[in-house]
């Protein structure tokens, strides 16, 4: 289902998205700017969505945690515009056999890509036992940034969701990237 041919039909659009939505079980989208307030907004919302859906408490647990850990990295990492801020994605949705998966996404400079790139591709290598140690090195030998982390929001989030994390990056302008991750979330084998 395409949205409707004439873009600047709003009212067409909005049932053709809410339509969309629903046959994608698309449980909640945001696409803003992440500010202290909206952060919290979206903690609100997520845990009202998760409640509406009868969510075990593990699954809403690592949902949240992932929500969490996901704004904090678009809110450190993602590239800040003229006006201070970061564009954000993040969706909440249900596959085709009911399990939860989280995306997310922010802005990134063409030189962050090739980091992100090569941390993924190497942590998606990792089996869940390599994760486990490769987290408690990073904590062990203080391997932290100059934004303060140590690349653990990632590792934890792959640890929390039990699955890899499958990325994209969409290109923007010559400088810049729209990089977009997506975890499934298992519900199998908590640690």
């Amino acid at each position: 289902m395409e949205l409707a041919s004439h873009p600047f039909n709003l009212v067409e659009n909005a049932w053709h998205l809410k339509k969309m939505m629903l046959r994608d079980k698309l449980i909640m989208v945001y696409s803003d700017h992440i500010t202290p307030k909206s952060f919290e907004y979206l903690m609100h919302l997520a845990e009202d969505k998760l409640a509406h859906f009868k969510t075990d408490l593990k699954n809403k647990k690592k949902i949240l945690h992932i929500l969490v850990e996901s704004l904090q990295n678009i809110a450190k990492h993602g590239y800040k515009d003229s006006t201070d801020t970061v564009a954000s994605l993040f969706v909440i949705g249900l596959d085709d056999e009911n399990r939860f998966f989280v995306i997310a996404g922010n802005t990134v400079t063409h030189k962050n890509e090739e980091y992100l790139r090569e941390k993924l591709d190497h942590l998606n290598s990792l089996n869940p036992d390599e994760l486990r140690m490769f987290y408690k090195h990073a904590i062990l030998n203080n391997n932290f940034t100059d934004k303060g982390g140590a690349g653990l929001g990632f590792i934890d989030i792959m640890r929390k969701s039990q699955s890899k994390m499958h990325y994209h990056f969409a290109p923007v302008n010559e400088h810049h990237s729209f990089f977009t991750f997506k975890v499934d979330i298992n519900s199998k084998n908590e640690e």
